[in-house]
C-alpha cells in the first residue's frame, strides 16, 4: 500500500512539473511575419561551446593544438573560446534590417550561458522582457568544430551549426525554429592544412569563422523568408 501511495505522489509531482517545463509551440503565420516587421524584436544569444578541435595528439602534437587554441591544455574542451554566436547575432540583426524583415531591433550584448536542449525549453526568463518577439541564436554542442578526414588527418575543415528560434513574448510561445550549418571539405574557404596554423593559427581560424558565421546567417534569413505556415 505504501508503494502505491509513493507512486501516486511521484506521478502527481510529475504531472505538476510537466506543464511548467513544456514549451508552447505555435506557427510563423503571414500575420506574425507582418507583425515582426514593426514590432519590438530583441535578438539574444547563448554562449557557444569551445571550438572542438579534433586532433590525433600522438601525431599532431599537443604543443601545436595548445598554440592554436591559446590554451595550456591540448584537451579540445579547453580550446580558446571564439564567439560564433555573437557573430551570427550581429549578422542576423544587419540582414533583418537591410531586408526590411524587422525594423525595430535591439541586440542583447550579454550572452546567456551555454545550455543543453532540455534547458532551452524553459522560456520563463523572457516573462518580463520588454519586447514583442525574442530571436534566439544558439550554437549547439559539437556545432562548432574543426574536423579531419581519417585518411588525411592533416587536412581539416571548419563546421558551424546554428539553431535560431523566435519566441512570441506575450504568451511565451515558440513560433519558429530553424537549424542551419556551413562548412565541410567541399568549401575551400574553410578547408586548411594543419601546418597553416603554425603561424598565427588563431587569426586563421577567426577569418574562417567570419565566413561560416555570415553564410549561416544568410541561410537563417532564407529559411525565415521561405517559411509559409
Amino acid at each position: 500500500m505504501k508503494r502505491l501511495i509513493s507512486f501516486g505522489v511521484l506521478l502527481a509531482v510529475l504531472c505538476i512539473q510537466l506543464p511548467l517545463s513544456a514549451q508552447k509551440k505555435g506557427k510563423l503565420t503571414p500575420t506574425e511575419k507582418e507583425n515582426i516587421k514593426t514590432a519590438k524584436v530583441r535578438i539574444v544569444r547563448y554562449e557557444a561551446p569551445p571550438l572542438n578541435f579534433m586532433s590525433p595528439k600522438d601525431v599532431a602534437g599537443e604543443g601545436l593544438v595548445a598554440r592554436v587554441t591559446k590554451s595550456d591544455l591540448a584537451d579540445s574542451q579547453e580550446a580558446h573560446r571564439f564567439l560564433p554566436s555573437k557573430l551570427v547575432q550581429e549578422n542576423i540583426d544587419s540582414l533583418f534590417r537591410n531586408e526590411g524583415l524587422a525594423t525595430n531591433v535591439e541586440v542583447m550584448d550579454e550572452a546567456f550561458e551555454f545550455s543543453m536542449p532540455a534547458d532551452l525549453k524553459d522560456l520563463s526568463k523572457y516573462a518580463d522582457v520588454e519586447a514583442d518577439y525574442i530571436v534566439e541564436v544558439i550554437v549547439p554542442l559539437m556545432g562548432w568544430q574543426a574536423s579531419y578526414s581519417p585518411t588525411k588527418w592533416r587536412t581539416y575543415w571548419l563546421n558551424l551549426a546554428v539553431e535560431v528560434r523566435i519566441i512570441r513574448q506575450e504568451d511565451l510561445t515558440r513560433i519558429w525554429k530553424t537549424n542551419v550549418g556551413h562548412g565541410g571539405l567541399k568549401d575551400k574557404q574553410l578547408k586548411f592544412h594543419i601546418t597553416e596554423l603554425e603561424e598565427d593559427g588563431r587569426a586563421k581560424i577567426a577569418g574562417m569563422l567570419d565566413i561560416a558565421a555570415l553564410e549561416s546567417s544568410k541561410r537563417v534569413v532564407e529559411s525565415f523568408v521561405k517559411a509559409k505556415k
